[in-house]
Order: C-alpha cells, then sequence, then structure tokens
C-alpha cells in the first residue's frame, strides 16, 4: 500500500474534527446546563457557506480575509474541514440571580428572553454570562485539540453565522464556526497571499472604517460613530472626515445577496433536520 502525503494528510483533517468536537462536547463547565451542538461540513457543503462569505466580504474587510481564504483553498482543492459550533445561551436553568446579565433575576431575564429573544449582527440574545463562559470554554477546547494535532485552526464568528442564517443546527443562540487545515503552514493567520488580492491602502483604510479601536475610536463596522456625548446617536459624530457615499446602500444590496443565497440553499439544509 502506498499514501501520497498530502492527500493523506487532507483526509487526516476530518479525523481531527472529530477529536474537536469530542473534546468540545465533553468540555468542563461552570454551569452544568449549558447544552452544546456541533456538526463538520466538508466538501461541497462548504460551498454555500463560502458564498454567502463572498456576498458580506464586500462590505467588511475582515470576512473578506476568510472569505478569500476559504474559497482560494476550496477552488484548489485543498478545502478545509469547517467545524461548527452551536449552544442556546438565552435561558437560566440556575436560579442564581447574579445580576451579571443586566436583570435582577433568572426569572426576568428567561421571561424577557422568551419574550424578546431575536438575533443581534451575529448572534441571538440576551445571554446568561455564565452560560457565555461555557461555551467560550467548550470552544478553547475543541482549538486546543485541534493544535494537539498540529492543525491550523481559527476560531470564526463570521462562518458561524453564515451557517445560522442557512439553518444550521436551528434552536441555538451563538454559532462559531472553526475552520481546519488546509495543509500548509498558518494559513488562517499569515496570509501572505492575501497581499496580492488587495493593497495595503484598502487594508488600513477598512480596518480604520471597522475596527477603530486600533485608532482610539469607538468600535463599528462601515462608518464607525464616536460616542462623543450622552446622547451621542442623535447627531453622530463619525471618525472619518465625512460620510462615505453610498455605504448603507451597498449593505442593503449585500443582504439581498445573501437572502437570495439563503432561498437556493436552505430548504435543502432544513430538510436534514426534519425528523
Amino acid at each position: 500500500m502506498r499514501y501520497i502525503g498530502k492527500e493523506a494528510s487532507q483526509e487526516h483533517l476530518l479525523d481531527v474534527a472529530k477529536h474537536c468536537v469530542h473534546a468540545y462536547l465533553k468540555a468542563p463547565q461552570v454551569t452544568g446546563h449549558t447544552k452544546l451542538e456541533a456538526e463538520i461540513v466538508t466538501g461541497e457543503d462548504l460551498v454555500p457557506i463560502i458564498e454567502m462569505l463572498g456576498a458580506l466580504a464586500q462590505v467588511n474587510q475582515f470576512v473578506r480575509w476568510d472569505y478569500e481564504t476559504f474559497k482560494t483553498n476550496y477552488d484548489a482543492g485543498n478545502p478545509p474541514v469547517l467545524v461548527l459550533m452551536a449552544a442556546d445561551l438565552t435561558a437560566s436553568q440556575m436560579g442564581w440571580d447574579c445580576g451579571a446579565c443586566g436583570f435582577a433575576t433568572c426569572n426576568e431575564f428567561n421571561k424577557y428572553t422568551h419574550e424578546n429573544k431575536n438575533f443581534g449582527q451575529l448572534w441571538a440574545g440576551p445571554s446568561c454570562n455564565w452560560k457565555v463562559i461555557d461555551y467560550g470554554i467548550a470552544c478553547d477546547w475543541a482549538a486546543a485539540a485541534a493544535w494537539q494535532y498540529r492543525v491550523d485552526n481559527r476560531i470564526q464568528a463570521d462562518s458561524g453565522a453564515m451557517a445560522a442564517a442557512l439553518g444550521y443546527m436551528p434552536g441555538n443562540s451563538a454559532y462559531i464556526g472553526m475552520p481546519l487545515g488546509p495543509t500548509r503552514d498558518l494559513v488562517w493567520w499569515s496570509r501572505a497571499s492575501m497581499t496580492k488580492k488587495f493593497s495595503y491602502e484598502d487594508a488600513i483604510g477598512s480596518l480604520f472604517r471597522t475596527c477603530p479601536t486600533h485608532f482610539g475610536a469607538f468600535p463599528g463596522g462601515g462608518n464607525p460613530m464616536f460616542k462623543n456625548k450622552e446622547r451621542w446617536w442623535e447627531s453622530p459624530a463619525f471618525n472619518v472626515s465625512q460620510e462615505i457615499p453610498g455605504a448603507m446602500d451597498a449593505v442593503y444590496k449585500v443582504l439581498e445577496q445573501m437572502a437570495d443565497i439563503v432561498d437556493k440553499y436552505g430548504p435543502e439544509i432544513a430538510k436534514k433536520y426534519q425528523k
């Protein structure tokens, strides 16, 4: 029997993904009440998630980095294996009444979330802070398991959010994606190939708009505002000299594209969860 090293290492990613899921599900919890779910996405099933990332990448530089890395390696025949990790953090069974969620009691929190739970930019909420800690520990264990096998990985909010939008693991409020591989050095971190995709000025400009904490301003996306007074939203001040013409129109166009992708793939994905 003869094995080609690159092909064998690529196949090994699925085995590592199973180890990661095992670590995720058995991670220690503070509450003991956080229900965790996980799925492994490979091959052609990555396409809908990549398409969703591609749409959002038009208005978000950080997503563009992840999208370009996913797509470049998928097109080259070396796709990563994506571990999806989800949990519902919107209910508390503990009765600890710690107040960390902003409500005086767990009962008040549960009543509010039952009536008002909804998705924000990435996750649904509000969330029980103790369950957020449980979920973070579990995701850390999954990433640590991957690195024990010397497999590149990166915890991502964007690939998790795109999977949630497509209908993966319904009933949860928090979604994280963790791609494993491909078998190259630090593909998710030292992405020298990205310098060929866009210029240094593009990267700095996007960082300034999407993560202005690097520039001493309030974090946001697209055209972020300063919280420079008590009612800062009524007459906002921006950390750029002027508003970007057509910025919101571009965002709405991207949302329409993402809705079309969900319509295209969502029904087939939903069938997998029908009992």
